[in-house]
């Protein structure tokens, strides 16, 4: 789980260094976008421009996660400055629900996060999913035995095409040892009675976090090398894949 924590602070810098330099070239080659920001941020517009007001337009928030519309620029001789508004800001509401079984993790309850550069060509996919780091060894192994019939668990990263809602499961024969937890305890030592098996999860929209939605989660696997998964959508034809504790995929 240390491992798994290091990986995790170190993509939230490499994020926050790209968010930094996305800002930087910003400025540099739409100097006229910036100082649109910049004015409905900071103060009224210049003498003998509109303003902008009413509550569909309030102040852009500080926040990274904030998603924002840059109405279209006026044309010669009109008046007033480009309308600002953000679309929304935190993350968005979601209508999904959790499928027979699973546990439910969506934009605004399931910590996604933004897509982990270079990911995609050491992850497995499944459709709209991504197991992420699974072609590399150790990444999607066995839980370490604890004595009592407790383990302790593992923390991994699946991303999720944006905008799409999956369910993931272990297969049928594997759900009494493999499981998929809802949140962490403090002491990290579980049975496999508890957790689900299998999760809900509906992706972020491709306006708020990009073309994925990284969802951290947390599972249970009893001496497991080789676990078989079914990723289902909605209307769709399922996918069926089998992850290797030894890296890629296996025949279960």
């Amino acid at each position: 789980m240390e491992g798994i924590r290091r990986r995790h602070r170190r993509h939230l810098v490499r994020v926050g260094a790209g968010f930094a330099a996305v800002i930087a070239a910003l400025a540099l080659v739409a100097p006229p976008t910036t100082h649109a920001l910049r004015s409905a941020i900071s103060g009224p517009a210049p003498a003998g421009s509109r303003p902008v007001t009413g509550p569909s337009c309030p102040k852009i928030p500080a926040s990274i996660g904030c998603s924002l519309h840059v109405g279209p620029s006026a044309g010669p001789g009109a008046v007033g400055s480009p309308q600002v508004c953000p679309v929304f800001c935190g993350p968005p509401s979601s209508s999904a629900r959790a499928a027979p079984g699973t546990a439910l993790r969506d934009c605004r309850s399931g910590g996604g996060e933004q897509e982990i550069a270079g990911y995609r060509a050491r992850s497995v996919r499944a459709g709209p999913v991504w197991f992420v780091w699974a072609r590399e060894k150790g990444q999607w192994a066995p839980s370490q035995p604890l004595g009592n019939g407790q383990v302790r668990a593992n923390g991994v990263p699946l991303a999720v095409q944006a905008g799409a809602t999956v369910v993931v499961r272990a297969a049928t024969a594997t759900r009494s040892r493999f499981r998929f937890l809802s949140g962490f305890n403090g002491s990290d030592r579980y049975s496999m009675h508890v957790g689900r098996s299998g999760l809900t999860l509906a992706a972020c929209p491709a306006s708020y976090l990009g073309p994925v939605t990284v969802f951290w989660i947390g599972y249970l696997d009893r001496a497991l090398s080789c676990v078989p998964f079914e990723v289902s959508v909605a209307g769709r034809q399922s996918v069926r894949v089998a992850l290797s504790a030894d890296g890629g995929t296996c025949t279960a």
